[in-house]
């Protein structure tokens, strides 16, 4: 056996014998790769939410500004309903009635009857009291007619405040008769039969008028 092929031989077991490293080295390669990948995709995610959140419109200060006007709204009627109670309180109390005198100018005479409707015994003034006004119509009179409506009915009427009104586009007209000497009370308003005319007037101000058939008065 020469000397010279064993040390070749001896070299050629050692190199041999060596592990090949290159499978260590992809292996490493790869999760460096897949690492580096993973980062990317992170920091992107990442960085897209940080848009999403500075993109996201915050609180709207109109809305905000509406809630404040309305608080200050409710307070303003909060204010105002404490001054509304305050005077509701004192409406609301129970309030002395004045005496008759204190707000009648002119009260109905005692012993007055309710009717609402009548007409005198010669038939010739009649009369109605509403609600709102007493108004009288004369059928037969002497005098000028009141309106330059001459030979017409005349009709006369008084509300609860102001003054008369005369005129002749309307009559009235009812067949309830009362006698002479009667006195008659209803919503406010009074009137009186006499042989020589009839008188009506608002017991709140006192104004009316008196009708015959020689002349009519106004007051």
């Amino acid at each position: 056996m020469s000397n010279e092929w064993l040390p070749n031989h001896v070299q050629g077991q050692d190199h041999h014998g060596q592990p090949d490293r290159r499978p260590l080295y992809f292996f490493l390669g790869s999760a460096a790769v897949l690492f580096l990948v993973v980062a990317i995709l992170f920091f992107q995610h990442m960085i897209n939410s940080g848009r999403g959140l500075a993109e996201r419109p915050g609180p709207s200060v109109t809305a905000t500004a509406g809630s404040g006007e309305a608080g200050s709204s409710g307070a303003g009627t909060g204010g105002t309903g404490g001054a509304e109670a305050g005077s509701g309180t004192a409406s609301g109390s129970p309030t002395t009635e004045p005496s008759p005198s204190a707000t009648l100018q002119r009260p109905a005479p005692e012993g007055a009857i309710s009717a609402a409707a009548f007409t005198t015994p010669a038939k010739n003034i009649h009369c109605r009291i509403n609600s709102d006004n007493a108004e009288c119509s004369i059928y037969t009179y002497s005098y000028p007619s009141p309106g330059q409506c001459e030979g017409k009915t005349a009709t006369y009427s008084v509300g609860h405040e102001g003054p008369v009104e005369a005129g002749c586009t309307y009559s009235v007209e009812t067949p309830e008769v009362l006698d002479y000497g009667t006195a008659v009370a209803m919503n406010g308003f009074a009137c009186t039969l006499e042989q020589n005319g009839v008188t009506c007037w608002s017991e709140a101000s006192g104004h009316g008028f008196e009708l015959a058939r020689s002349a009519d008065r106004l007051f």
